[in-house]
């Protein structure tokens, strides 16, 4: 092997391999439980949470693999092409950072990516925000009547698309008493969300206080991700179902409306309406999430959502 003369910067340079896989991911290295992480991301609609925690956690491991790298570059340098030790290290020190740059530069590792492979398709809520703040349970809203203007009911009954004379002769056929105006909009005929009986069973099984019209479902944290955590539409999947729910008392109804068409829901709140969406989690102890209220698995929420990301995303 020819003996090279002089220590420079491009000879170490040469001696490197093309690419370092810095660190590594086990499968079932994941980031199921660390949705706090994920909501401050949709919180602050960017990846900067995601980015900054896996830098820390892997931080000392690439470190220490780059640690590693050197000590095989300088053993290299002596032991096959014979420069003094004590030169070798003084090199490597006085050019320490240039050299930890190249390094750092050649690594193809991606663990945010891996982990992000790893991680399940998260539980999310839709719900329905209204100037009316929100419908309370079956037993205290059929004392006075159900009443389709100027309430949260009929809000809930425009955003399901439904056919507000179809649901008072629902109502009223059943036995519940209804007032005020009732319109007839046929337009909506063949077009609803879901179906009348349906709808129905949620309301007379709505068994607590402040609640929103949910739609649950799934999504996938790679789709987040690619969107940039910004999100401007959600489609919920035929099939996937919707239902009444208080994450503040922890109840609800069935939440067993199933959807009879994909929904596309605008994820925009002007003054109190529209559409929030929610990861599936207990952001503090005076929050309750579907999961923990209903005893239900993952499967419960159905398929996952398409995503619709905003232009800047």
């Amino acid at each position: 092997m020819e003996e090279q003369k002089t220590l420079t910067l491009d000879f170490v340079k040469s001696l490197m391999e093309q690419s370092y896989t810095l660190v590594w991911t086990d499968y079932n290295d994941n980031l199921d439980n660390h949705l706090d992480i994920i909501r401050q991301c949709l919180d602050k609609r960017n990846c900067e949470c995601l980015w900054e925690n896996t830098d820390e956690w892997y931080s000392d491991a690439e470190w220490e693999s780059v640690r590693d790298i050197i000590i095989e570059l300088k053993d290299e340098c002596t032991e096959s092409y014979g420069f003094d030790e004590e030169e070798v290290d003084d090199f490597f020190e006085e050019h320490d950072e240039e050299i930890r740059d190249e390094i750092y530069r050649r690594n193809d590792s991606d663990v945010l990516k891996e982990l992000i492979k790893n991680t399940d398709d998260i539980p999310i809520r839709v719900e329905v925000l209204s100037d009316y703040d929100c419908i309370n349970s079956n037993w205290f809203e059929s004392q006075g009547g159900y009443r389709y203007d100027e309430s949260y009911f009929g809000d809930m009954v425009d955003s399901l698309n439904l056919n507000p004379s179809k649901v008072k002769k629902q109502l009223t056929g059943h036995g519940y008493k209804v007032y005020g105006r009732f319109p007839n909009r046929k337009s909506r005929d063949g077009k609803e969300q879901v179906s009348y009986e349906q709808f129905y069973e949620e309301l007379v099984n709505s068994c607590c206080g402040a609640n929103l019209l949910t739609y649950i479902s799934r999504v996938s944290l790679k789709e987040l991700y690619d969107a940039n955590f910004s999100l401007k539409e959600v489609i919920i999947p035929k099939g996937n179902c919707c239902g009444l729910f208080s994450s503040m008392y922890g109840g609800g109804s069935l939440l067993e409306m199933e959807l009879k068409l994909d929904v596309r829901l605008k994820l925009e709140v002007k003054g109190c309406n529209g559409f929030r969406f929610r990861l599936d989690d207990e952001r503090s102890k005076y929050d309750c999430s579907v999961q923990h209220v209903y005893g239900v698995d993952d499967s419960f929420f159905g398929n996952a959502v398409g995503l619709v990301a905003n232009q800047t995303a």
